[in-house]
């Protein structure tokens, strides 16, 4: 259900000071992919996907050329309890065995900012493709003070409705509107 990570959305909004082209690495262990579907109408019930990766890449003399590419893997989803998060990874939900990434191909970004853009992309799921758009808003970019390394941090926000990628799984009583939050962090990748 996320991510793309999901995904984590390309960005745009980081024309502050980088040069053209640059790349970055996603560092799973400072990215969170977090979702959220209703249950029943009685909870929210919220989940996150503890192994992610990918790269962003950011164009300052262009910043609609920047771009995206981003997973999580399906196994990792954690939602508090250990027999949920088996139901959850299991052949009903996400159907990890069959389908062990989500995965996020940015192919366009529009600025809506100075630090925020929309960024559009494809979303694999269930081995099927959907484009989607999520909000993206530059946190901070810099010299990370723990590793010393120039880095990016975004949040990228926004919803999906699962039944879109074919997945109807009890959609009248359990949400079919996936809400999504991805906080992420991304060192430059150096030559």
């Amino acid at each position: 259900m996320i991510r793309s990570a999901i995904a984590f959305a390309a960005f745009a909004a980081a024309a502050a000071p980088a040069i053209a082209q640059d790349r970055y690495e996603i560092d799973p262990a400072h990215t969170q992919a977090v979702f959220s579907v209703d249950r029943f109408g009685f909870t929210t019930i919220f989940g996150s996907f503890m192994e992610s990766g990918g790269t962003i890449t950011i164009d300052a003399d262009n910043p609609a050329q920047s771009a995206v590419s981003a997973f999580v893997e399906t196994g990792s989803v954690f939602v508090g309890h250990p027999v949920r998060d088996e139901h959850v990874a299991g052949a009903f939900w996400l159907n990890a065995e069959a389908h062990p990434r989500l995965t996020f191909e940015s192919t366009s970004v529009a600025l809506t900012g100075d630090d925020t853009a929309e960024v559009s992309g494809e979303l694999t799921m269930w081995g099927e493709t959907r484009n989607v758009t999520l909000n993206v808003a530059l946190n901070r970019q810099g010299t990370d003070p723990a590793t010393q390394r120039e880095a990016v941090g975004f949040t990228i926000t926004g919803a999906i409705d699962r039944t879109e990628w074919g997945h109807e799984t009890a959609a009248a009583i359990i949400g079919t509107e996936v809400g999504i939050r991805i906080e992420t962090l991304a060192h430059l990748i150096e030559d």
